[in-house]
């Protein structure tokens, strides 16, 4: 049986759409936010834990180099 989970187009689709509403929203900066199971998360998104992105620079989500097989990260609005 196939684990609960978007696959990684699925994801990328939905993230580039929040990503299109952040911005036309008016936000300026987003930072990644994993799911915070231990062991779930992927290096690419620890890696960028706390980090303040500027909204035209995010890329869709899965992060390069995402080893996961269901990426369960969002991007949330932040403060520059």
């Amino acid at each position: 049986m196939k684990p609960k989970g978007m696959s990684q187009e699925e994801v990328r689709q939905q993230s580039a759409e929040r990503l299109a509403d952040m911005r036309a929203a008016g936000i300026e900066f987003v930072e990644v936010l994993g799911c915070n199971n231990p062991g779930e998360d992927c290096e690419a998104c620890c890696a960028m834990r706390g980090q303040k992105i500027e909204i035209n620079l995010a890329t869709p989500l899965p992060l390069p180099g995402c080893d996961k097989e269901f990426c369960k990260c969002i991007y949330l609005a932040t403060q520059p």
